[in-house]
């Protein structure tokens, strides 16, 4: 049984315990050179469709016929920003949010190859338009902060299944820090923002090192 054990357990390192419970998403930060500077490629969804009218990065749930979740990341900018395959160039995953709502969502970064903005040809029925945000300008702007608090009501007696005392109302949980950038009247806020800023903090970080 242990060397069974030990064999198990090769391979999970980026494994999350009870993943299949949640909802699996890819996004893509999808960086456009244009103009000699670096763009973040970000849509704004189409009022009719879930989350219409918030700024995201492409991406979606993961779909069955996906190899991985770096294939859901590709195909799903393909089907929203209109860029084929060959353009898009996948550089490596930034790491795993999981979402205090349900949802695991998996963050690859990549150049998408564009000659001018005209190139992207997006889905009208997903994208309402495309925005282009430069890297320089997350890089120079800090967030806005602000928190929401978490109580929750469980659906059983606490009292009853014999939890302490502290378990028998509702249940209190550590406020959660949410970010919000302000590009141009643009709100980019929530997850997307949470993983702009990740990135961002990385470059920073990077370029401290070669200074």
């Amino acid at each position: 049984m242990r060397e069974k054990i030990v064999e198990l357990l090769k391979n999970t390192n980026e494994r999350i315990i009870g993943q299949d419970r949640y909802v699996n998403s890819a996004v893509l930060i999808a960086i456009a050179e244009l103009d000699e500077k670096e763009y973040i490629v970000l849509e704004k969804r189409a009022i009719e469709i879930r989350q219409g009218g918030e700024i995201s990065l492409p991406g979606g749930k993961c779909d069955k016929k996906d190899k991985n979740s770096e294939e859901t990341a590709i195909r799903e900018t393909i089907e929203e920003l209109g860029i084929p395959r060959e353009k898009i160039e996948i550089s490596g995953k930034l790491g795993i949010l999981v979402n205090p709502s349900g949802m695991i969502l998996e963050v690859y970064v990549g150049f998408v190859r564009l000659e001018n903005r005209e190139d992207i040809k997006y889905n009208k029925d997903e994208v309402e338009r495309v925005i282009f945000a430069p890297i320089e300008f997350f890089l120079k702007n800090e967030p806005r902060i602000e928190k929401i608090g978490i109580e929750n009501v469980p659906q059983f007696s606490s009292e009853e299944l014999g939890l302490p005392t502290r378990y028998h109302g509702p249940w209190q949980g550590n406020p959660r820090e949410v970010y919000f950038y302000n590009f141009h009247g643009d709100i980019v806020w929530g997850m997307t923002a949470e993983i702009i800023l990740d990135f961002i903090k990385m470059l920073r970080k990077d370029m401290e090192v070669v200074k």
